[in-house]
């Protein structure tokens, strides 16, 4: 009961302070406080955590559904960003779908979240009806847990996940480059020149200098 309590108490502390740092405007602030309390409530479940992370089903799920998802929306991206044919794209989408793919697992993790929370809501307003036994077992259930888990899972993720939306087009940018080759059929060989193709009618000509990142590379009008 006392525990009960002492984690009541500490809800209501965190949501006023999140509450009235937002209305002062400090949403990093409010986040950092957020943030801390998801990292108190995941610490005991951390290695439920680990053994849902390593299990078979979670490994497969990423490897096949995330990761393919996550290839096949970078290949599409990268084809209408850079207006490159899909064919000429070999590469750079393995690398800017890891970021990607972090998204994509960031959106299944909220869903997935979304749906226990929803569940456990129903529950337990079925089991307040029940005696108090059965509150303190549905309490301690892994059901129960799981949903603590992922809702805390939710706030913590939220940093990797804005971290990779934010560098997913710096990295594209450089990994556009992994396609692109000195020798081509878009030009002449040059030092510190590569071509990429666009199409059967243009190709991109990248002048590798320090503002390689930062300046458009140059279309080239070349037919295949």
């Amino acid at each position: 009961m006392k525990e009960k309590t002492k984690n009541f108490f500490l809800l209501i502390v965190v949501v006023v302070s999140g509450l009235l740092l937002l209305k002062f405007e400090h949403v990093f602030s409010a986040f950092s406080v957020i943030f801390i309390y998801s990292l108190y409530k995941l610490y005991p479940e951390r290695d439920l955590l680990v053994k849902i992370i390593r299990s078979t089903f979670a490994i497969k799920f990423y490897n096949v559904v995330v990761w393919f998802i996550s290839y096949v929306l970078t290949l599409k991206m990268l084809s209408v960003i850079y207006g490159v044919d899909e064919e000429y794209l070999k590469f750079s989408p393995f690398v800017v779908a890891i970021p990607v793919s972090i998204c994509v697992l960031y959106f299944f993790l909220v869903l997935v979240t979304g749906i226990f929370s929803a569940v456990g809501m129903i529950a337990g307003n079925v089991i307040g009806f029940l005696p108090e036994w059965e509150k303190d077992n549905y309490e301690n259930s892994i059901f129960a847990r799981v949903i603590t888990m992922l809702q805390s899972l939710v706030v913590v993720a939220a940093i990797p996940f804005f971290l990779s939306a934010l560098s997913s087009g710096y990295i594209a940018r450089i990994a556009i480059l992994s396609d692109a080759s000195f020798i081509s059929d878009c030009g002449a060989k040059k030092w510190r020149v590569m071509y990429l193709r666009k199409n059967n009618n243009e190709c991109y000509k990248f002048i590798l200098n320090r503002n390689i990142f930062s300046e458009q590379p140059v279309i080239l009008v070349s037919k295949k």
